[in-house]
């Protein structure tokens, strides 16, 4: 499961679920205007940042108590 991190990784910016973002493929993320400033290119590990797909709920949120205990007991 993607980690939906709340906070740019350069500027410390908020990032809700739903709001842009970008990752790489080890999940650092950054807000699009920093993004723009390292031209898609993930400093820590030199791989593209691409557009991170939004979310409009928490899992937790989600229906289905089997899915959400799973997730749960994944989390703790």
């Amino acid at each position: 499961m993607l980690r939906m991190k709340s906070t740019c990784e350069r500027c410390s910016a908020p990032l809700g679920l739903a709001d842009e973002a970008f990752i790489c493929s080890f999940e650092c993320t950054y807000c699009p205007r920093c993004a723009d400033h390292l031209a898609h290119s993930c400093p820590n590990c030199q791989g593209q940042m691409v557009l991170r797909p939004p979310r409009t709920r928490s899992p937790t949120e989600v229906s289905g108590q089997r899915f959400k205990a799973k997730l749960e007991k994944l989390l703790s």
